[in-house]
């Protein structure tokens, strides 16, 4: 027995480099970091009482029993409590909600009846006593053993019922720490003079902060803040405690810009030092949460208002002063967040403030109100229910139809997606295509509205033979992959239908931003006989050299460019400069969002043929729209005749 003492000296030496380790890194204050730091500290206890304890059994004369008998039990006692402090951090880490005391009772029971035995056993002498020779065990010695692995199986199955909860990583850690745990329990309940319980338990601690409790594994290694992870736990668990609590967040919209100027060491020196000083103003309640944005945990209003306060004067923009943050960024307040109801929604909802005010080059500030929440809660519900629009295919196309001034007749149409919820009525496009876009489910919507166009052109002949095309917008994620031409015009030939019925509509920004993903794909499609043109010019800021590399056979001219270009000599030039610089180029031109009769008069003056806007026609149901063309060529067969 004297040998098998190393077992603990090493259990100990493991230890005591663990609490090294982790007593110099910044702790964490979640349940799960808690519970470990408890488990830490007992675990330790243990292994220490359990050297003493053998250190008496070994080398004290015999006149020393009951220090022999007192260290036995209190090692004895952290033996029984081990195992449910075990159960209780497989507990943490598997769920965020708050154990019930009903249930912390419950599982305590066994533990409460162990100490009790425990604590009775210097006049029971059931577990163990000592003797004229030593040390001796009781009948009920096995009982310690028994109980630790109950608990530890019982930890098990928990981990098994709620695995959906623990990441792959977590998982495979856990059933280590059980593995070495039980192996150690194990091995010395069958040899008790070999001590493996408590090396067993010491590699086991080792194994959940290399793991799951190391504290750098959810810090930032830039500014040194927590990160997201711990974020999104730290939150939950506030919700789930009922505890009130107010973010920040501090998103620097102008790092890329910063990192062009600067360089990245720039942007890495800003993001370093605007930490320092936001862990200043709020402690270690700061988070870095993606590469622009910070957040700042706050739990009273007091001090959510001081340190909204401190930000602002932060990050106010002030060139000639050194110690002043040197890019200006968006302060999004959110009070009473755990309303919300999870983390994800909380850090949504501050990412929806954000997108609502615009980035002006100074730092601005938004907090939540009862309007911007509906708001929120509406787009929430909208995104819900795109997944069952998609599987369902409750999408519908409207066609907005192009009016030719030459021909005097509709001559292309555009299809438009729509979708009316149950409740909520139609939802506005700019809603549900930028949330589409958002969760990566616009490619399923182009396709089924593709679909339908070609059902409805199969369907109608004449109208067929009466346009020259329908055009079709494709968003940025229909371009990425190069595949994506290819599959849009195997649609096409599945209806039969030619590939010159369709021509893909794409918007200035994707043109200028997408140029080399876009290059490989309007190949393609030119290459199946489908025209492209190019949307919304005037909208932003295009490379026209990038535009006009891609072959555009249509530029639709956006209808901000129409602007007071009846009442602005200079809106007017622009318009009429534009218009002449595509068409010797060789491009057709659009003039979008055509509402008055004077507008209209004004582009046939400039030569402008195709007119798209409400002066000529709303974007109609498909029956609507057949009424219309029909009605237009009956009045054309009239006027002919």
């Amino acid at each position: 027995m004297t040998t098998n003492i190393h077992y603990l000296i090493a259990g100990m030496a493991v230890l005591l480099v663990v609490i090294w380790q982790y007593s110099r890194q910044r702790q964490m204050d979640d349940r799960n970091s808690r519970m470990f730091r408890r488990l830490l500290s007992v675990v330790s206890l243990d292994v220490a009482a359990e050297l003493v304890s053998t250190g008496f059994i070994l080398y004290a004369p015999y006149s020393f029993n009951v220090c022999r008998m007192l260290s036995n039990t209190v090692f004895y006692l952290f033996q029984a409590l081990l195992p449910l402090l075990l159960l209780y951090y497989v507990c943490t880490l598997c769920t965020s909600r708050v154990i019930a005391p009903s249930v912390v009772l419950r599982m305590g029971i066994p533990t409460i009846a162990l100490v009790c035995i425990i604590l009775t056993n210097p006049f029971t002498e059931v577990l163990f006593y000592f003797d004229g020779t030593g040390y001796r065990h009781g009948p009920w010695y096995l009982l310690l053993y028994v109980s630790a692995l109950l608990h530890i199986a019982g930890a098990a199955v928990f981990v098994a019922v709620h695995r959906a909860s623990v990441s792959r990583r977590n998982l495979a850690s856990l059933l280590a720490v059980f593995a070495l745990a039980a192996l150690g329990i194990a091995a010395q309940a069958v040899n008790p003079e070999v001590l493996t319980t408590g090396f067993g338990l010491s590699l086991s601690i080792l194994a959940m902060y290399l793991t799951i409790n190391n504290p750098c594994a959810c810090m930032d290694s830039l500014t040194g803040l927590n990160d997201k992870q711990y974020l999104l736990r730290r939150m939950d668990e506030l919700t789930d405690a009922h505890k009130a609590f107010h973010i920040i967040t501090v998103y620097a919209y102008q790092l890329e810009h910063m990192n062009k100027i600067a360089g990245m060491r720039g942007g890495d020196e800003f993001l370093r030092r605007a930490a320092e000083r936001m862990q200043e103003i709020a402690g270690r309640n700061v988070f870095r949460v993606t590469g622009r944005r910070f957040l700042l945990l706050t739990f009273s209003l007091r001090e959510y208002e001081t340190c909204l306060t401190r930000l602002r004067e932060l990050f106010h923009t002030q060139p000639d002063d050194a110690q002043a943050a040197p890019t200006p960024v968006i302060l999004c307040g959110v009070v009473n967040a755990e309303k919300l109801g999870t983390s994800g929604l909380v850090l949504d909802y501050a990412e929806y403030l954000e997108s609502l005010v615009s980035q002006s080059g100074e730092t601005q500030v938004i907090q939540n109100d009862r309007k911007t929440m509906d708001s929120f809660h509406y787009n929430k519900q909208v995104e819900q229910f795109l997944h069952r629009a998609i599987e369902e295919d409750l999408f519908e196309v409207y066609y907005q139809p192009v009016y030719s001034l030459h021909r005097q007749r509709y001559v292309t149409l555009e299809a438009l997606s729509r979708l009316r919820h149950p409740e909520l009525g139609w939802i506005s496009p700019d809603i549900f295509i930028r949330l589409a876009e958002k969760n990566h489910l616009i490619t399923q919507i182009t396709e089924l509205q593709l679909r339908r166009v070609c059902r409805f052109l199969r369907e109608n002949p004449a109208l067929r033979a009466s346009i020259a095309n329908v055009k079709i917008n494709l968003s940025p994620l229909d371009l990425i992959h190069s595949e994506s031409g290819s599959h849009l015009v195997r649609i096409l030939e599945e209806y039969g239908l030619p590939c010159s019925c369709f021509q893909f509509e794409i918007t200035e920004t994707v043109a200028t931003e997408y140029s080399a993903s876009l290059t490989r794909v309007a190949e393609s499609l030119r290459a199946a006989g489908i025209g492209l043109c190019l949307d919304d010019f005037g909208s932003g800021y295009a490379n026209l050299n990038t535009v006009m590399q891609l072959p555009f056979s249509v530029i639709k001219l956006d209808r901000s460019l129409l602007f007071h270009i009846c009442t602005d000599k200079n809106a007017a030039l622009f318009y009429q400069s534009i218009v002449s610089a595509f068409c010797r180029l060789g491009y057709r031109i659009v003039a979008e969002g055509v509402e008055t009769q004077e507008e209209m008069e004004l582009l046939r003056s400039w030569n402008v043929d195709m007119i798209q806007g409400y002066y000529f026609s709303r974007p109609l149901p498909p029956d609507d729209l057949l009424r219309l063309l029909t009605g237009s060529a009956e009045m054309q067969a009239e006027n002919q005749a």
